[in-house]
């Protein structure tokens, strides 16, 4: 396929398909992809946190309903952290630095004599907005586009955000003051 669009002798168009005509593809934006060979490509639906059913106190866990700390911990949930790489770098990047977040973070409980943590939205967030997950101008294939009203929110402060950044994080996250009115120990 990929030689075949070097040389020109094929293209590839990405849309969703309403439906086949005799000379081709009619796009859901009304154009006709004229095509003696159709390979579709579906995409997948994607599997949120392995699609385990999740519980808090015995009530259905909604993760559309919760808003991330920095992309790896949710308001309401306590002691979890969800370690999700970078889109366009290596993923171990990012695992590497919230490893090591999780690592200082359960230091931190023991030093406190805490059992369980988890976040909260602050007093001087209460009237943040809250967005999708991920913006759609920073990674927008269809698969997470379905699904964003599945994944957590997130806000318009850096705290409250899953970062795509490496170079910013690598400074951030190991700096995290795990002393902040966010994290809510017992």
């Amino acid at each position: 396929m990929v030689q075949g669009i070097a040389a020109g002798k094929a293209s590839m168009v990405t849309g969703e398909i309403e439906r086949f005509e005799p000379d081709g593809i009619r796009m859901q934006d009304g154009s006709l992809v004229e095509a003696d060979i159709v390979i579709s490509a579906t995409g997948f639906n994607l599997s949120i946190l392995g699609d385990i059913a999740f519980t808090v106190d015995g009530k259905p866990l909604n993760f559309g309903e919760t808003v991330t700390y920095r992309g790896m911990m949710f308001t309401g949930i306590p002691n979890m952290v969800w370690i999700f790489g970078y889109f366009r770098a290596s993923w171990t990047l990012r695992v590497d630095l919230v490893a090591d977040f999780v690592c200082r973070l359960l230091n931190h409980m023991d030093a406190r004599g805490a059992s369980q943590v988890e976040v909260a939205l602050r007093p001087e967030d209460h009237n943040m907005p809250l967005l999708p997950w991920i913006s759609e101008e920073n990674f927008n294939p269809n698969y997470l586009k379905r699904d964003l009203h599945r994944l957590p929110r997130r806000g318009d402060k850096p705290e409250w955000q899953h970062n795509q950044d490496y170079w910013r994080e690598k400074d951030e996250i190991p700096t995290i003051d795990l002393d902040d009115a966010a994290f809510r120990y017992s």
